[in-house]
């Protein structure tokens, strides 16, 4: 008999168990180019802790300000695939309006 895959909410404000523990989810962290699993920014509103989270890679407590930077850095990441995007966007429009050009003139 197969068992159905649990899926959990790895959403910004949604509660995990990690371990014993139960935390709740900070952020999520992208980590493109290592071939890693995305991180994850936790806290224990009892302890009053941070940990950053890899998934099959572990659990590690972290300080305030760790967490503070880790998601700045994902804001960073964030905003340079969005500019990526918006920059691949506007050479395909270009180049399909070089296209109708072409053909306007043929």
């Amino acid at each position: 008999m197969q068992s159905k895959a649990r899926r959990r909410d790895w959403s910004a404000g949604a509660t995990v168990k990690v371990g014993f523990l139960t935390l709740t989810v900070i952020a999520k962290i992208p980590t493109p180019g290592d071939f890693k699993s995305d991180a994850y920014v936790l806290a224990s509103a009892a302890k009053g802790t941070f940990y950053e989270f890899v998934p099959h890679n572990g659990l590690n407590k972290i300080d305030a300000d760790e967490a503070r930077d880790l998601i700045a850095d994902g804001k960073r990441i964030a905003e340079q695939r969005a500019a990526a995007v918006v920059a691949k966007a506007s050479a395909s429009a270009a180049h399909a309006a070089v296209i109708a050009e072409m053909l306007e003139v043929a």
